[in-house]
């Protein structure tokens, strides 16, 4: 490649020197020839001979873990079941509730306020 890129340079240099003329020739025009124009062509080219070349296999995504089931959540607190009233409550057995504490205090009206139903 560099040797031809010469060539056509050495063959550019020739032709421009053989388009000015001899000395014998005269002009043909009052003006003169254009002269050509000086060019400079620089190539580099590095090889390495130590270098690897890239490697021709595709690497490969490790395969992520599969989750762990977590153990199950913890079950909701079971609840008494629901009465009308007070009484019907404390004829199966179930209360007192504590307001903050018992879920089934919502249930129930507390007539004291004092924080307890179904005493």
């Amino acid at each position: 490649m560099i040797v031809l890129i010469v060539l056509f340079l050495l063959f550019g240099i020739w032709i421009g020197a053989s388009a000015k003329g001899s000395d014998n020739d005269s002009p043909t025009t009052s003006a003169a020839a254009p002269s050509p124009i000086p060019s400079t062509v620089t190539m580099t080219i590095t090889e390495y001979e130590d270098a690897t070349p890239p490697s021709q296999t595709p690497t490969k995504a490790k395969p992520r873990p599969k989750p762990h089931p977590t153990k199950e959540a913890p079950a909701a607190p079971k609840t008494d079941p629901r009465y009308g009233t007070c009484t019907e409550a404390k004829a199966q057995g179930y209360g007192p509730y504590v307001e903050g504490v018992d879920p089934e205090y919502s249930w129930y009206i507390d007539r004291d306020h004092d924080g307890t139903v179904c005493e």
